[in-house]
């Protein structure tokens, strides 16, 4: 029977989008790649998702990345809380597992920086029965430590648990570990992914009880 409900955040329930954020500041190209490399797709980036970055040392840790550069790495990292925003779907969401009384979670890789600077738009997490991101845990999707830290913090038990992801790695990670996977495309396929999972193990359950 599924029990518990584990949502990735970024581009399942939130969006996380440098480029659109990069196009609407109307960066050249090159100026792009430059923030890219520096930020958003640098090792530093990972560091701090895994919460190995000292507290106010992130934009010292860009700049150093390209000190060619640094007037334009500190004007992208102003207002690097606009790659974060709400889907529209995602409260709705929430709510209905909620009325049917499962059990819903978060795992994410996220630094702790950003969460201070975009936690206001992710109005899920008071939904939530527990918040695993990864600053805090150390651990690194698609890492087995990062679903243990989850699972012992919140006494779940993988098996009666799905997780919803966009990045392969990190559904094929869950499944490894136990937890049923689902990797997110859409709402409409990963809600219809979910019901149908759902719908199987009960339909298992029953069958169970009648053989009893």
């Amino acid at each position: 029977m599924i029990k518990n409900v584990i949502f990735d955040v970024g581009r399942v329930l939130a969006a996380y989008d440098y480029q659109s954020y990069l196009n609407r500041k109307n960066y050249s190209e090159e100026e792009q790649k430059i923030i890219k490399k520096a930020m958003f797709e640098s090792q530093t980036w990972l560091l701090a998702d895994r919460g190995e970055v000292p507290e106010g040392k992130l934009l010292e840790l860009f700049v150093n990345n390209d000190l060619e550069h640094e007037e334009l790495i500190r004007d992208a990292y102003e207002h690097m809380e606009e790659v974060i925003w709400l889907f529209p779907y995602t409260m709705q969401w929430v709510k209905d597992l909620k009325e049917q009384e499962y059990k819903i979670y978060v795992l994410s890789n996220y630094g702790e920086e950003l969460l201070t600077r975009t936690k206001s738009k992710l109005e899920f997490l008071p939904y939530m029965d527990g918040v695993v991101f990864s600053y805090e845990s150390h651990f690194l999707k698609p890492e087995a430590d990062s679903y243990h830290y989850l699972c012992r913090k919140y006494n779940i038990c993988p098996a009666d648990s799905v997780f919803l992801d966009d990045r392969p790695e990190n559904v094929e990670g869950a499944r490894v570990y136990g937890i049923h996977g689902i990797l997110f495309e859409s709402y409409g396929q990963a809600d219809q992914k979910l019901k149908e999972l759902i719908r199987l193990y009960e339909e298992d359950d029953r069958m169970s009880y009648c053989m009893e």
